[in-house]
């Protein structure tokens, strides 16, 4: 693995890369400077965002079709596009009635999409000006939108008449095809399948509560276990559609099968591994200081680590939360459920066990490896070509796991740079 200099930002998190993973985009105070992807120093554009106090450029979006950018200060209540083929052309957003909350591109790269607060209205504005703005009432902003994996269609959260509901609008002229009521008490999310066949929303924190409706608006499946206890904090289909994983706040994984829509298996996050699981553990190595001199030094000096294989049985550090009644804000349950390319391999993160990366073989539904670090992972994802799992703890460190080659790490020459995401 190879690493660039390092290229001055004001926030991690305002750092894109292209959809098409030839540009990176990078907000710098009230700049906005896109640079080539393969060869950093170079340059595309440098736009100047008239945002005139911080935290100036306060989200980044690129277009789908990698031609346009948009950046949004929602403290100034303003939202603006940039064209990447004609760097004189802009256009500036600003919704006259409320202030806007969070803005959005449409699959089709020629629409913006904001939400006004208090949840009163989603707009959507058309680049070419001519065509007239939309408007939908009643959206549920904190829920994400989800479109069709064709871009045909967007499924909505809304919520009118004390009952969720969830909209679903031709992206050709944005209009209404269909309104599905869902018995949720508050619905948290909404999801595509991969083959864009089905839609699953799922409840708030406090109600385990799961809904599979397919694009017909037919309810093909009200899942509520007979031990309803927390609800689902992430979900995850798999490539093919013929799996649902949901990680639930309970610390479980429930896998649900497209032919009956009812749990096939549950996985559960042990305290204590047995059989043939590989267990990593990373250990401090080349550590000749007294620990009252690591302390002093703590900031200034590398910590080098590597990776050893453990023997089965082993134990996996568990951490107990403090309020478990406050389950939305309190760190328990299933925070990372995601499929690998191939759908062969499942990967976890339980809050629990916030130092341990499960993966999980789907054709038995058992762990083969557990990752266990020193610090809590971050942020992990797996590779979009090959079974290659990538994660980061917040150190100057990325790490990498393998199939059947095991773990590895990457030091970034720089110590002074942590990697909080990827």
């Amino acid at each position: 693995m190879e690493f660039t200099d390092l290229y001055k930002q004001s926030n991690s998190q305002l750092v894109r890369f292209s959809p098409d993973g030839k540009l990176i985009a990078v907000a710098v105070e009230h700049r906005l400077i896109v640079r080539d992807a393969e060869t950093p120093k170079r340059i595309h554009r440098v736009y100047s965002c008239s945002y005139e106090a911080a935290p100036y450029i306060q989200e980044i979006s690129w277009s789908p079709d990698s031609q346009f950018l948009l950046t949004a200060s929602y403290a100034m209540d303003r939202v603006d596009v940039w064209s990447l083929e004609d760097e004189g052309w802009r256009c500036s957003i600003h919704d006259e009635v409320s202030r806007v909350e969070k803005a959005l591109w449409a699959p089709d790269s020629r629409h913006v999409m904001t939400f006004s607060e208090l949840d009163l209205r989603l707009s959507i504005w058309s680049l070419h000006g001519r065509d007239e703005r939309r408007y939908i009432q009643y959206p549920k902003s904190n829920v994400p939108v989800a479109f069709h994996p064709r871009g045909t269609y967007m499924a909505l959260a809304q919520r009118h008449d004390y009952h969720d509901y969830i909209a679903i609008y031709a992206t050709d002229g944005w209009e209404l095809i269909k309104e599905i009521e869902v018995a949720t008490v508050d619905l948290a999310g909404i999801m595509w399948s991969p083959d864009g066949l089905h839609i699953v929303a799922w409840d708030t924190a406090s109600s385990f509560c799961v809904v599979v409706v397919n694009v017909a608006g037919v309810v093909k499946r009200l899942y509520q276990p007979e031990d309803e206890g927390l609800g689902i904090r992430t979900c995850a289909w798999s490539p093919t559609a013929e799996l649902l994983a949901l990680g639930g706040y309970d610390r479980k994984i429930r896998i649900i099968n497209h032919l009956t829509w009812r749990p096939t298996t549950t996985l559960t996050h042990r305290a204590h591994v047995n059989g043939e699981v590989d267990v990593f553990n990373e250990v401090e190595v080349g550590q000749s200081l007294t620990q009252a001199s690591q302390a002093v030094l703590a900031s200034k000096q590398r910590v080098h680590t590597r990776f050893d294989l453990e023997s089965t049985p082993a134990s996996i550090k568990t951490v107990i939360p403090q309020d478990i009644h406050r389950a939305a804000e309190a760190k328990i349950g299933v925070s990372f459920v995601e499929f690998n390319f191939e759908g062969t391999l499942l990967a976890s993160v339980n809050e629990s066990m916030p130092n341990a990366l499960w993966v999980w073989r789907v054709a038995d539904m058992r762990p083969i490896t557990v990752i266990q670090m020193i610090r809590p992972i971050r942020t992990c994802t797996w590779s979009p070509a090959e079974s290659v799992l990538a994660f980061v703890t917040g150190t100057a460190t990325v790490y990498v796991w393998k199939q059947d080659q095991g773990c590895h790490l990457f030091e970034i020459p720089t110590a002074t740079v942590n990697v909080s995401s990827l």
